[in-house]
C-alpha cells in the first residue's frame, strides 16, 4: 500500500506532527511504502514564498492583521463564499499538487495542515481521487480551513476539540481523540533530578522553561529581566529559537544577572529541557502544549498568536494544566504562586499527564492501517 503524510511548513508544529507520524510508521514495519509530502513544494515559486513569509510576517510582526483575517475567514455568514475564493486560488496555485496525488494515487493520505487537506478534498469531490482522507488537527481548537466532507477520519487532540468539530456539522463517527502526535523522545522521561544534572543546572532551585517558539517571538527579554529580579530561588532556561539577535540581548541580560540561566538558540532537546523544569512560559502552539502535557509540565502563556493559538490557550485553562497572563509583572505573580503553592504545581501536572497523549503517532498508524484494510 502506498501512504502519503502531507503537511505544509506554515509553522513548525504540521511538519513535525508529519514526521512523528513516520517514525512511528518506521518503527512499526509495516512494509508500506510511507512518504512525508510538502504540499508547497508542489506550489509555484510565488504562492510558496508569500505563503511562509506571509504567516511568518503576520504571526510575528502584524499579529492585529493575523487576528483580522482569522476570524474574518471564520465568521460563518461568509464561509461560503471564503471556501469559494480560497478552493480556486488552492486550485490555481497548487495544481502541480493536484496532477501528483491523481499519477501517484495513494491509497491512504494523512493530512496534518489544511492547505492539503482542501487540495484533497476538492479531487475525491471530482472523482479524480477514491483513496482515503485521514486529516490530524494539530490545533485544539477548529478553524473552517480545516472543515470537508470529504474527510474520511478526523484525528483531534481532545474531548474539547471533538465537540468543537462536531458543532461544525462532522458526524461523531468520523472523528477520533487521539490526541496530536509528538516525536518519540518526548514518551521517554528523566527523573528531574537527573534532568538537571545532564543539563548542567543547579540543583535544588525552582527551574522555569521560557520559550518563544522557533521564532523567538514574545517579550522575552522584558519576561527574563523581571523574573530574575525576583528573590524567589528561581533558575531559567531560555530558548530563543532562530533568533540570534533575541539569544544575544539575553546574554547581556545574563551576564548583569544573579539568576541562574542556561540560553539556547534553535534547541533539538527541548524533550529533556522539558524534564528538568518545573514550569514552562511559553506560546500555545499546539504542537508545543501537547508535549508539554505529555511531560507533564504546567505551562503559563504570557503572549499567543490570536485564534488558533488563543483557542489553545482557553483548552489549557479549562483543563487546568495551564494559565494564561496579560502583563509581564502578572506572570511573575502567577509563577511565583506556581512555587509557594506546590499542591496546586502537582495537581496541574497531574491532569497533564492524564491528558497527554504519548502514543498518538503509534495509535495514528494503527488507524491508517484499519482505514486501508477496510478500503
Amino acid at each position: 500500500m502506498k501512504i502519503f503524510i502531507v503537511h505544509a511548513p506554515a509553522g513548525a508544529g504540521h511538519k513535525s506532527a508529519a514526521f512523528a507520524i513516520k517514525d512511528a510508521f518506521d518503527k512499526a514495519k509495516t512494509g508500506h511504502d510511507v512518504r512525508v509530502i510538502d504540499s508547497l513544494e508542489y506550489t509555484n515559486w510565488f504562492f510558496r514564498k508569500t505563503y511562509i513569509w506571509g504567516y511568518n510576517f503576520m504571526v510575528s510582526k502584524a499579529s492585529f492583521l493575523w487576528s483580522f483575517s482569522y476570524y474574518l475567514t471564520d465568521f460563518k455568514p461568509i464561509r461560503p463564499l471564503i471556501r469559494s475564493i480560497r478552493r480556486m486560488a488552492n486550485f490555481l496555485n497548487g495544481y502541480a499538487f493536484y496532477k501528483f496525488v491523481r499519477k501517484e494515487n495513494p491509497d491512504c493520505i494523512v493530512t496534518t495542515h489544511f492547505l492539503s487537506t482542501e487540495i484533497i478534498s476538492n479531487l475525491k469531490l471530482s472523482k479524480m481521487y477514491n483513496g482515503k482522507l485521514i486529516t490530524v488537527i494539530t490545533d485544539y481548537g477548529v478553524h473552517d480551513f480545516w472543515i470537508s466532507s470529504q474527510v474520511d477520519t478526523y484525528v483531534v487532540a481532545s474531548e474539547y476539540t471533538r465537540k468543537e468539530l462536531a458543532s461544525k456539522g462532522i458526524p461523531a463517527e468520523r472523528i477520533r481523540v487521539l490526541g496530536i502526535p509528538v516525536q518519540e523522545k518526548f514518551t521517554r522521561r528523566w527523573e528531574r533530578d537527573e534532568a538537571v544534572r545532564n543539563l548542567g543546572l543547579k540543583e535544588g532551585l525552582f527551574t522555569v522553561l521560557i520559550i518563544g517558539g522557533g521564532l523567538g517571538v514574545g517579550p522575552i527579554p522584558q519576561m527574563v529581566e523581571t523574573i530574575s529580579g525576583t528573590s524567589e530561588p528561581f533558575q531559567l532556561i531560555v530558548v530563543c529559537g532562530k533568533n540570534e539577535s533575541l539569544r544575544k540581548h539575553i546574554e547581556e541580560i545574563a551576564k548583569g544577572s544573579k539568576t541562574a540561566m542556561k540560553l539556547y538558540g534553535f534547541a533539538d532537546n527541548v524533550n529533556e529541557l522539558m524534564d528538568a523544569s518545573d514550569v514552562m512560559i511559553s506560546k500555545p502552539g499546539g504542537l508545543s502544549i501537547s508535549e508539554a502535557m505529555v511531560k507533564g509540565v504546567p505551562v503559563i502563556v504570557n503572549t499567543f498568536i490570536p485564534g488558533q493559538e488563543e483557542n489553545n490557550l482557553l483548552f489549557l485553562e479549562k483543563a487546568g494544566v495551564g494559565v494564561g497572563t496579560k502583563t509581564i509583572p502578572e506572570t511573575l505573580e502567577k509563577l511565583e504562586y506556581l512555587f509557594r503553592h506546590k499542591e496546586l504545581l502537582d495537581a496541574m501536572r497531574s491532569k497533564a499527564k492524564q491528558l497527554g497523549k504519548p502514543s498518538s503517532a503509534g495509535d495514528i498508524v494503527v488507524l491508517v492501517l484499519e482505514t486501508i484494510e477496510n478500503k
